[in-house]
């Protein structure tokens, strides 16, 4: 198995809004994969468009990977229009489970081509894999860790932050809202957020696993025309 070492000091990127940057400790740390999760609408990808259009402005490329048909107006209108943020977002519109996985194998290569790419967003990681139809779990827990596994190690080498977003189901055994993929998911990650939402409204975004922040830390914002507005 290769080894892949980080040999400069980690990094953070900050989404440039005071009260998401102050909870998650300054920002994605670099050589980590956070997973944001939360129900349909609830304002993962808004999430994610706005780390991605913070890391371009800081002078880096966005390799994006979208299942869902992320919408380019909503795009333009948080990032205000620039012409940099399209010529420095690699997007990736994937169909298919297969077009995921390969979408990221290219990573690597596309990292060494450019040179200077600061953020990998994959929204969502699951969608394909939910949508599989297949009963073999196997299969499923196999793919998840793969896929997992070689973005954890791109990251790794290249010293960047990685984030996916994950939908969710209802657990009807325990009851309320699980990402979906469970322990083989929850396991690879270090830094885990739920974004839910709240009365009038509000969203929240909650600390579930983080190395140096206490579960359960939170904060409350509001989804609005050009990003997202903090909640005192």
């Amino acid at each position: 198995m290769e080894k892949v070492e980080i040999s400069e000091p980690r990094k953070k990127l900050a989404i440039g809004v005071s009260c998401i940057d102050s909870l998650i400790g300054g920002g994605l740390e670099s050589g980590v994969i956070t997973e944001i999760y939360g129900e349909g609408g609830s304002g993962k990808t808004n999430l994610a468009l706005l780390f991605s259009i913070s890391c371009v402005r800081q002078g880096k490329r966005v390799i994006y990977i979208d299942t869902e048909g992320v919408s380019s107006e909503r795009l333009s209108q948080i990032s205000n229009g620039s012409e940099k943020l399209g010529e420095n977002l690699i997007l990736y519109r994937v169909s298919s489970l297969e077009d995921q996985e390969l979408a990221i194998m290219r990573c690597e290569k596309l990292m060494e081509r450019y040179g200077n790419v600061g953020l990998i967003v994959i929204d969502s990681f699951t969608e394909y894999f939910r949508l599989e139809k297949t009963s073999d779990a196997p299969a499923r827990i196999a793919g998840f860790q793969k896929q997992l596994s070689h973005l954890s190690r791109i990251i790794l080498k290249f010293n960047i932050p990685a984030l996916i977003t994950n939908q969710v189901y209802q657990d009807v055994d325990g009851g309320g809202l699980q990402p979906f993929g469970g322990h083989v998911i929850n396991h690879a990650m270090k830094s885990i957020l739920e974004v839910s939402k709240i009365d009038s409204g509000k969203r929240r975004l909650t600390v579930m696993k983080h190395r140096s922040i206490a579960d359960g830390q939170f904060s409350d914002f509001r989804i609005v025309s050009f990003g997202i507005s903090c909640e005192a």
